[in-house]
């Protein structure tokens, strides 16, 4: 006896069910016929077959630029993750909040002209070409101030915990 079921036609487009459907294997990228998915599937095979020509100089020089970024980005995550004074009315008149908040003022002014300093030195490098190891000891320079004045101003605000 032939079973019912067989002869149910397959849901259409505008079907709640076809939709669920398509929206599952959309969402979770099963559905390997869809353009982008190929597109993608293509991209990511030129760009590895392209990365076995590259120059061992430019593939360097890339290596040295991340390092320098990755130092630059260190201090700016710190920078922008720096704690800032507390909240409490008592201890603050207790540990002299007046004095605290001008050397903290102080050493945020000192902070804004040491990365105004950075990026001055930084903006001008040229993507093209490796960095200069002197620009590069000049960055760090500019680089170890800024972290000298974030362990002052930390040290300052120490006093508030």
């Amino acid at each position: 006896m032939p079973d019912p079921a067989d002869d149910r036609p397959l849901p259409g487009e505008d079907s709640r069910l076809h939709r669920i459907g398509v929206m599952l294997l959309n969402g979770y990228g099963y559905n390997w016929y869809r353009l982008d998915n190929q597109m993608r599937a293509d991209d990511l095979l030129v760009r590895s077959r392209a990365s076995e020509h590259l120059d061992p100089q430019h593939l360097a020089a890339a290596q040295h630029y991340r390092a320098v970024a990755d130092r630059i980005l260190e201090i700016d995550t710190r920078l922008r993750g720096a704690p800032v004074p507390p909240d409490d009315k008592i201890w603050l008149r207790q540990r002299g909040e007046f004095e605290t908040l001008q050397r903290l003022g102080n050493c945020d002014v000192v902070l804004v002209a040491r990365a105004k300093e950075l990026v001055e030195t930084a903006a001008g490098l040229p993507a093209d070409v490796c960095i200069d190891p002197a620009i590069e000891q000049e960055i760090d320079k500019h680089l170890g101030r800024l972290a000298e004045t974030l362990t002052r101003r930390d040290e300052i605000l120490a006093v508030m915990r």
